[in-house]
């Protein structure tokens, strides 16, 4: 049986699927079937048809990076008519096919581990296992000693924990990383993530008229797999990898319109917390490549002065309604969101419990559940998992910046990492570490900081015999022309 499916994957037919499934067409295939199954309303369709595209991966492709458009995109298939709570899929037909569906996709994702062998590695243990366990250890026992430490509570914890750790294992320990296409598939993935999100919300924005006013914007433009704020930050993220493609290619300044869409979009959602972190995040960004970026220079150059004009002529005809918006936008500084009441809350709550803190599901309390988040990780990790939760989130962070310079800076880890930074900037404000869906992205972001830098090292150890070797020869040469 293994030798007839060994040709099959060897063949002509096995290889080109490989091949499909590793180009931007299969990314831009799932961006489709999410925009379709969104804007229709067929959920149930948009999962049938995404298992459709995700088999064949994991049947013909031994590399892990190529789950990568799935894990960014499997929840974009839901729009907020069909998201769980309206009861959408309270039917025998629909939870049916739904179960057929996961079946179909844990038997592939089974016989891919087993067949490619990657059992042997996946528990392997990697740079950010410990820093990982410990951190989300923490928050499982957040709460431990109060009245809301429940099951239901470390549940949640639960799938949040594995939403980063099963990624990571299986991308870190079983993926195939080529540097540049690797980055790339996953720079990829995130535009046409970002560009789902955006089409969606250009949608609403039709169905609506162009209301254009906050409260209104704030009210529709909910997708069900993410509303304003948090499609914002996805967005965010995809500008500084967006930029990756602008540094890379000899005409990538072409790049720099998507880069002025994406943070159009950010601006059109009203998210504080994405446009303190766009804004100067793009400027910084854009600034920099000027003295950075050397193939197709000129071009660049020429794009950016047109960018900046442009942008200045706009704030000028429109000086009156931006000052309008951002006077709206601010009024009553972070307290118009409820942030600041919140983080009180949190307090008071964390001052009864401070060594395990007040646990996750203390957010799930009211009618307000918060996303099991207080919009600011620090805090979240303080008041819920307490000193141990705040303890195992720093030393987290700081193995991630010791990875981050563990080895000579490639372009590649510079871009990641500053997709990574973005989103974690934007969840100081925000609620992505806490966020299956933000989660999934930040795993295999981790996995390529790791595996760029392995690389990284290995170039440098096969490398070095090398020099040592033409040392050797040239004093050789010198002691035959002495003698």
């Amino acid at each position: 049986m293994k030798e007839r499916f060994d040709n099959i994957v060897n063949s002509k037919f096995g290889r080109l699927a490989d091949k499909l499934c590793n180009s931007v067409w299969y990314i831009v295939a799932y961006g489709i079937v999410c925009v379709l199954s969104h804007t229709l309303n067929i959920p149930v369709v948009g999962a049938v048809l995404l298992t459709i595209l995700l088999v064949p991966a994991l049947l013909f492709c031994k590399n892990s990076f190529v789950l990568t458009p799935f894990l960014l995109m499997c929840a974009f298939v839901m729009s907020e008519q069909t998201s769980p709570q309206t009861g959408y899929y309270n039917t025998p037909l629909r939870i049916s096919v739904l179960c057929i569906v996961l079946v179909v996709l844990a038997v592939a994702l089974v016989f891919n581990i087993l067949y490619y062998k990657k059992w042997k590695q996946i528990y392997k243990r990697a740079y950010f296992t410990v820093s990982l366990a410990l951190m989300y250890g923490a928050l499982l026992i957040g709460g431990l000693g109060t009245s809301f430490f429940t099951a239901s509570g470390f549940a949640m914890t639960l799938a949040i924990a594995v939403s980063t750790i099963l990624p990571y294992a299986l991308m870190v320990n079983c993926g195939e990383y080529e540097g540049r296409k690797t980055v790339e598939y996953f720079g990829w993935a995130l535009i046409v993530a970002a560009a789902v999100i955006s089409a969606d919300f250009l949608h609403k924005f039709i169905i609506n008229d162009f209301n254009l006013q906050i409260w209104a914007v704030k009210d529709y433009l909910k997708l069900g797999f993410v509303g304003p704020n948090t499609g914002a930050a996805i967005v965010t993220m995809a500008i500084p990898i967006t930029f990756y493609f602008v540094y890379k290619y000899k005409h990538g300044y072409w790049f720099v319109l998507l880069v002025a869409l994406e943070l159009f979009v950010i601006v059109a959602t009203y998210s504080r917390a994405s446009l303190v972190v766009a804004v100067p995040g793009t400027v910084i960004v854009a600034i920099a490549l000027c003295f950075k970026k050397t193939n197709g220079r000129r071009g660049y150059l020429i794009m950016f002065a047109l960018s900046v004009a442009a942008a200045i002529v706009l704030a000028i005809v429109l000086r009156n309604w931006i000052a309008e918006k951002i006077t709206a936008l601010f009024e009553g500084n972070l307290s118009g969101s409820g942030r600041t009441d919140l983080w009180k809350a949190g307090f008071s709550a964390w001052c009864k419990s401070p060594i395990f803190g007040a646990g996750l599901w203390y957010l799930r309390l009211g009618d307000a559940h918060w996303f099991y988040s207080f919009h600011c990780t620090p805090l979240t990790y303080l008041f819920c998992g307490g000193v141990l939760g705040l303890a195992g989130y720093i030393y987290h962070r700081y193995k991630t910046v010791r990875l981050t310079f563990g080895a000579k800076l490639t372009a590649e880890r510079v871009f990641v990492s500053l997709t990574m930074l973005a989103m974690l900037c934007n969840a100081l404000l925000d609620i992505a570490m806490t966020s299956a869906t933000h989660l999934l992205y930040y795993a295999i972001m981790l996995a390529l900081l790791e595996c760029d830098v392995k690389a990284s090292k290995r170039e440098q150890t096969e490398s070095a015999p090398k020099e040592i070797k033409a040392t050797d020869n040239i004093v050789e040469d010198e002691q035959n022309i002495q003698t």
